[in-house]
Parts: structure tokens; sequence; C-alpha cells
């Protein structure tokens, strides 16, 4: 019995020994260096999406090689993907038909983007036939300024469901397009135009993984016929006229190449993308060549 009392005293006399004082902090283990903040991947897979200007409606090339063959057609995605030397992934889902039915395939065209999970998408005119054309929600007519307004918000939520970067241009004034491939049935008032761009700011304000892409100042430099700068890239007046095709409506080869260099400008200027934006050629004339051939003094656009 003595034995086990005496056990029992050198136990709890061992636990107050190894206690801490009251009081006291437990010894801490040595800190640890911080942790290096998470280094954003590359961009190497981009999707593409919106309607004929990225689908490239209406321009054409021939290479030097081949002067009488026939014209090759060229997209937003395939000359991005040309400029960044075929090293990107540029998933091409421009599409002429948007103007069909916005709210339809609209729908589809994020359900696709999705499955490609990009880095990066480019939406630069994909919102322009939820603010111009005939087609409302639902299929319905377009009749009064707030039924093109209640199809923006259509458009709207579909770009909401893309997960990572977004570039989303404003809606630009193609009101000169009328009576050419534009009806004027299905130019949205200027009033409306400005309304929605407003509201494209005030939604992509709330959204950090959206940057809003001037498309409406972008088409009004290249249709202006005067000489203009994005960036350190510079045009002439005359070079300037050849970059809206003759429907007043889409980019030439040429517009198309500046709508690349506006992009990475963009890019470029973005704090959170400029270090992980893929490496594309911005010079006109390199760039050119590096599609069709051609040498700087050769004009092979049709």
């Amino acid at each position: 019995m003595k034995i086990g009392i005496l056990l029992r005293v050198a136990f709890f006399a061992s636990m107050l020994v190894s206690a801490p004082a009251i009081g006291t902090e437990p010894p801490q283990a040595p800190a640890s260096a911080a942790p290096e903040p998470p280094i954003a991947n590359p961009i190497d897979r981009i999707a593409a999406i919106g309607a004929s200007a990225s689908a490239g409606f209406g321009v054409f090339f021939r290479t030097a090689d081949d002067p009488e063959g026939t014209p090759r057609g060229i997209s937003l995605a395939k000359l991005y993907r040309a400029a960044s030397g075929d090293s990107t992934v540029v998933i091409d889902l421009g599409t002429a038909a948007f103007f069909s039915n916005p709210s339809g395939i609209g729908t589809r065209v994020v359900d696709r983007t999705i499955r490609a999970k990009p880095d990066l998408t480019f939406a630069i005119d994909y919102l322009f036939w939820f603010t111009y054309g005939t087609i409302g929600v639902e299929s319905r007519r377009i009749r009064t300024d707030e039924d093109r307004m209640a199809l923006l918000e259509v458009g709207l939520a579909q770009l909401d469901r893309i997960e990572g970067p977004v570039l989303v241009g404003d809606i630009p004034d193609m009101s000169s397009a009328a009576g050419r491939v534009m009806m004027k049935s299905q130019v949205a008032p200027e009033d409306v135009r400005l309304r929605a761009n407003q509201r494209i700011r005030e939604w992509a304000s709330t959204r950090p993984n959206v940057r809003v892409f001037p498309l409406a100042d972008l088409i009004e430099r290249l249709r202006s016929g005067k000489a203009f700068k994005i960036g350190t890239h510079a045009w002439t007046a005359a070079e300037a006229a050849t970059l809206i095709l003759g429907d007043r409506l889409h980019p030439s080869l040429d517009g198309l190449i500046a709508l690349v260099i506006a992009i990475d400008d963009l890019l470029a200027n973005d704090p959170e993308l400029a270090g992980v934006r893929p490496d594309v050629e911005t010079d006109r004339a390199r760039l050119k060549h590096r599609l069709t051939g051609a040498t700087p003094e050769a004009d092979l656009d049709d």
C-alpha cells in the first residue's frame, strides 16, 4: 500500500515539474518562412467567342506562293494563334450566324467554352447582337428599347457562367452599316447603345475576372480614316482607311491584325495578366508575312 502511495506522489510531482507556469506561454515551434505567393500559370489556352467579326466574316487572303489560288478565310482565333507562332491553343467559337438567335447561339457558345476550360476568353463582339438585331429574348421580335436591354441581360448572364479572365467588348456604333449588310431595324438607337455600355461597365465592375475591351473606341479609330495609335503601334490615315471592309461593319485582315494588337496592348497593361499573357507577334508586317508569306511591300488582301 505504501509503495502505491509513493508511486502516485512521484507521478503528480513529475506532472507539476513539467507543466508550464500559470500565465506563461507554452514554448513555440520555430517560425517557418512565409509561403511564397502562388505563381500564375502562363495563358496557353484561349477561347475566342462572338459574332461575325470574331468569325472573320468577309475576310480572305491569298498566299504569296499561290497568288492565283482560292482565297483563304481567317478568324480572330486563327490569327491570334498564328501571332503566337502556334504556341497558344485558341478555340474558334465565333459565328456569323449569331444574329439569327442570340439567346440560343450565345448559350451554346458558352456551353462549349465551359467544356473547353480556357485560361482566358475573348468575348470581343459576343454582346453585339444582344443589343443590335431584331431577335430578342426567347426568339421574340424586338419591339421596344426595353426589349433590347432585357436581351443584353441574357447575354451578361451567359458570360457570368465563364470562369477565369474574360475580355468583354462594349457595343460600338455601327449605324453607318445600315442599308448595307444590316437593316435599319437592326440598329440599336444611340441612347440604347450608350445605356448598354453603361450597364456593361457596371456589370464588369463587380466581377474581378472581367475586363472591358473598348471595342467602341477601337471601331471608331478603325473607320475614322485618320491616323491613330495603339500603344507604340501607329497607323497613317491611308492605312486606317483600309481597316474596315466596304460593308462598314466588319474588320478587314488589317483590321483583325489591329484587333490582335489592341488585345495584346490591353493584356500588357493589366497588372494580373501582363506577366502570363501569350507572347504574340505584334509587328504588322511580320505578322502578315507569317500569315500570307507576303513581303511588306506586297498587298495580297482581297
